[in-house]
């Protein structure tokens, strides 16, 4: 069965690429957020003028889940593959991820776009 989840648009009132700094000071880690236990870069693009910034990230999540399931499943981390595709040209920041962990059982996609406000995305 597929299930979709369309979140409502956010509106920052702060310019684009401070949200863009903001965002990218949780990698590799980020004590604000603790279920987040940290990330290693798989690959990073910058293209020569700067303007084009691609990561690819695995990162590691806490599982919140009673301690028994843990013990069942015989997980304790979920790990996820996250792709950031950032174009300061077009203030767009373009956000793909799936899961690693349960991947044969079950497939996570999200999609997520930054862009500046007046901008449409999703």
């Amino acid at each position: 069965m597929v299930q979709q989840y369309h979140s409502p648009v956010r509106v920052y009132k702060y310019p684009f690429e401070l949200v863009m700094r903001a965002y990218e000071k949780r990698f590799p880690t980020c004590k604000m957020i603790p279920i987040f236990l940290g990330s290693e870069t798989m690959s990073e693009y910058k293209s020569d003028d700067g303007a084009i910034h691609i990561v690819e990230r695995r990162c590691k999540l806490n599982l919140d889940a009673p301690y028994l399931l843990k013990k069942i499943t015989g997980v304790e981390f979920v790990y996820f593959i996250q792709k950031n595709s950032l174009n300061k040209r077009d203030r767009t920041l373009k956000i793909e991820a799936y899961n690693e962990t349960f991947s044969t059982r079950v497939i996570v996609e999200e999609g997520c776009t930054y862009t500046r406000n007046g901008q449409k995305g999703r």
